[in-house]
């Protein structure tokens, strides 16, 4: 299903770098309704766009928005995306294909570094996460802990293409609390753009001197409540890249206790199917204490992972649930709202806790990190390194 249609151009209701958002009059209906553009151009009243309005149609997570395909009437060779030296092709035989400046490529002022076999992220820290609700949450707390560290957005494509979609990158690069953002695959609109996830995070780190990498999907993840088809299947490859770079992977576990789905009750399915069938390599992950009996579940959840095949051993770091005061106290100085799935942090605090203590954990890890990669910049692969590691589990048992 492809759905296209004519619409008149009434106003632009809010413009940010990369995105626009329009009222047109549909010409079909008559209606007044609300499209977005990812085009770097000027619409006057007046002029007559082609949206699609497939996702609508099907009453999709869109907000209700159609897409700008372009102008119907007045197109004239123009340039919406302009680069230096890009030939790479984003969004490849679609009919939105760009070419952008990829850090990778031949004429790219860093293809010299990109050329090096011997690249590593040097035991970097990575935040992994599935919701890109969680976001800001996680950069909040990695910020407050230590204001100076550069964190770097790394955004895959298994969600939304266009970077530009999220208001949290906006409002996170805006506050000076993100330094740069990386979009891999065929994502696009970062500040660099990278051909891969594993080009993406080495460009964070030796391009951008990322002192921590945050790593989550998109905004408009899918999901078909299997375990074989959703967006954080492809945290696996995350990891997987990470892990093979030589950086820390440190996952943040989905998890709800207000969602009405069984299936995501405490660890959503989606965390336990990729812990457990997709991920070949050890991850660490961070387990809130609630304190009550939620506890009980998480345990009996947790313990499936904590029992893997050698090798594929998740290291399993509890800590005390942050107090909801500091989430309405970051929300307040971030000044918009902080929802996951649809629920406020009021209804559903946990998602935003465990986001905060992974951040915590990391930040509280930070100089070890350092020390324990110090010798081998391209371990977490090796058992010595993991083992060494494994010693968090006990030295910051119930921190923060």
């Amino acid at each position: 299903m492809l759905c296209l249609a004519t619409g008149t151009v009434v106003q632009v209701t809010e413009k940010r770098p990369g995105w626009q958002l329009l009222d047109i009059a549909m010409a079909e209906t008559g209606r007044q309704e609300k499209a977005m553009s990812f085009a770097d151009e000027e619409y006057l009243p007046g002029e007559v766009l082609i949206v699609n309005t497939t996702a609508v149609r099907l009453q999709l997570g869109t907000g209700g928005y159609h897409l700008v395909v372009g102008k119907a009437d007045q197109m004239s060779g123009c340039d919406l995306a302009p680069g230096k030296w890009g030939h790479v092709m984003k969004m490849r035989y679609s009919p939105w294909q760009l070419a952008v400046d990829c850090v990778e490529e031949q004429e790219s002022p860093y293809h010299e570094l990109f050329v090096r076999d011997d690249l590593s992220l040097e035991g970097t820290p990575v935040l992994i996460g599935e919701l890109h609700s969680l976001l800001p949450v996680a950069v909040i707390a990695l910020k407050e802990n230590d204001p100076a560290a550069k964190v770097v957005y790394v955004m895959p494509d298994g969600a939304s293409l266009p970077i530009a979609l999220s208001r949290h990158v906006h409002r996170l690069k805006q506050k000076g609390l993100l330094t740069a953002t990386v979009t891999t695959g065929h994502a696009w609109g970062g500040d660099r753009e990278a051909v891969t996830i594993h080009s993406g995070l080495l460009a964070a780190r030796h391009v951008e001197r990322a002192d921590v990498i945050v790593c989550m999907l998109g905004p408009g993840v899918a999901g078909t409540g299997t375990p074989y088809a959703f967006s954080g299947i492809q945290l696996a490859e995350v990891i997987h890249a990470v892990s093979a770079l030589g950086g820390f992977p440190l996952l943040i576990p989905r998890i709800s206790f207000a969602d009405p789905r069984q299936r995501h009750l405490g660890i959503s399915h989606h965390t336990l199917a990729l812990l457990t069938r997709y991920v070949l390599w050890p991850v660490v992950l961070s387990l809130p204490l609630l304190g009550d009996e939620r506890d009980g579940l998480l345990g009996k959840q947790m313990a499936l992972l904590a029992k893997g095949e050698t090798g594929k051993k998740h290291l399993i770091v509890k800590g005390r649930v942050p107090n909801i005061d500091r989430i309405a106290r970051m929300e307040r100085e971030y000044g918009m709202s902080f929802t996951t799935m649809g629920r406020s942090w009021q209804t559903d605090a946990v998602p935003f806790q465990t986001a905060v203590l992974a951040a915590d954990h990391l930040s509280a890890w930070r100089a070890e990190l350092a020390r324990a990669f110090s010798a081998d910049p391209h371990g977490f692969s090796s058992p010595d390194t993991f083992a060494r590691l494994a010693l968090f589990s006990t030295k910051y048992e119930g921190q923060p």
